[in-house]
């Protein structure tokens, strides 16, 4: 059976499968008003409409409170999404572990409409900070070895290798923040290709945003990091997409496959446009 979503005062409680939500109403978590929607249902319906249906006692059903005017923050995966309750760093490491030790129950109880700042946030700062720790372990190395750069830039002087070093580190948010909505972009594309796009691109964008930026903290393991993180990152985000859009392992494989190979093709021709505009130029 599809997960049941849950929503109160139109803020989202999460996503639970139907032995959750009786527990949930056995222990006055959730009250006979909140909205409930599921794959399958044309619109959200109040809780006590469908609680017979799917096997609910409505006798157990209680009324909202006071209390119940506010989302309870346990409900809200991941932690960055309450880090004004749980503190900043560690709403990071928290969103870390979850992402990368337990996806499935993760992106399962993530809000797919819950805005693109907070996500988009979580992603540049992952990624921005740990390419720049990873330049300061990097640099001393270049240093004593400047062939590692290859023979056009071995000659470079220090001075030189440092301020280009720099400059990535200051422009990576940029470049990252357009890599993220073009890696989301074809990949929903995909999903929709495979009839796979459940949710709208809002939830997809905010799987890759917290996948992609929990994996780049992997980037730090000295000379295997870059194989863990794309190997963790596929993992993390095949699961992600599939809990998060509710759909088979197959039609989950195949848009990954189908955006890999769409994201290739773009690349390729403007690659080949910017080379051959060069070209003319000259």
């Amino acid at each position: 059976m599809s997960l049941i979503h849950l929503a109160r005062h139109g803020q989202s409680l999460g996503s639970f499968h139907e032995d959750e939500v009786r527990e949930g109403i056995l222990s006055k978590r959730f009250v006979r008003d909140d909205l409930v929607w599921r794959v399958g249902m044309s619109d959200w319906s109040p809780l006590h409409e469908v609680a017979d249906a799917w096997g609910f006692d409505t006798t157990l059903l209680g009324e909202a409170t006071m209390d119940d005017m506010t989302v309870p923050p346990d409900c809200y995966e991941p932690a960055w999404e309450r880090r004004d309750t749980v503190g900043f760093f560690r709403a990071i490491y928290e969103t870390i572990q979850v992402v990368l030790l337990a996806p499935t129950i993760t992106f399962s109880r993530l809000r797919t409409r819950g805005g693109f700042i907070n996500p988009l946030f979580y992603y540049l700062i992952m990624a921005s900070c740990t390419l720049a720790l990873r330049m300061m372990f990097e640099l001393p190395l270049i240093f004593k070895n400047p062939s590692i750069l290859g023979p056009q830039l071995a000659a470079l002087s220090h001075r030189t290798i440092t301020m280009g070093a720099l400059a990535v580190v200051v422009l990576s948010p940029v470049f990252f923040f357009c890599a993220i909505f073009f890696t989301a972009a074809v990949t929903h594309l995909s999903l929709k290709i495979v009839k796979g796009a459940k949710e709208p691109f809002e939830a997809t964008f905010r799987t890759f945003c917290y996948t992609l930026g929990s994996v780049s903290v992997c980037q730090l393991i000295p000379i295997i990091g870059g194989i863990i993180a794309t190997l963790w990152s596929i993992v993390s985000y095949f699961i992600g997409l599939q809990k998060v859009h509710e759909i088979s392992a197959w039609r989950t494989f195949f848009a990954i496959l189908l955006s890999t190979i769409l994201s290739s093709m773009i690349v390729m021709i403007v690659a080949a446009i910017v080379i051959l505009g060069f070209r003319i130029k000259v």
